[in-house]
């Protein structure tokens, strides 16, 4: 039987670009489970504004503080390799003039890759 750690390590492009399209896809959706799923149980994350969460549930409580979240898409192709990820996004809803770049650090496991950090700045 095949290990799917191992499968996301020998394919990283295309496991971490579904990453990014997860992460974009579940924070449009106002879905704070599926947003924390992505991330490890002790992941960081930093907002734009400096703020450190650390941990899934505090992660997840990052939708219900932005409620409405603004939505987004990404900008151009993302850049991943070795376990990084980092792409554009652009605020998608009219008179939101927003635009900023996701960082993170990712690491396989046994469900797929998950990430360690993120690091969202503005542009």
């Amino acid at each position: 039987m095949p290990d799917p750690a191992a499968h996301a390590a020998a394919h990283p492009s295309a496991e971490l670009l579904n990453v990014a399209h997860l992460l974009v896809e579940s924070w449009n959706r106002e879905d704070a489970q599926a947003f924390a799923a992505l991330f490890t149980p002790a992941a960081e994350y930093v907002t734009t504004a400096g703020e450190r969460l650390a941990g899934r549930y505090a992660i997840s409580q990052l939708i219900g503080m932005r409620k409405p979240v603004i939505q987004i898409r990404v900008e151009g192709q993302p850049s991943c390799s070795a376990g990084r990820l980092s792409f554009a996004w652009v605020a998608v809803e009219p008179g939101k003039a927003r635009s900023g770049r996701i960082s993170c650090t990712c690491i396989p496991r046994a469900s797929g890759w998950l990430i360690e950090a993120l690091h969202n700045d503005l542009d």
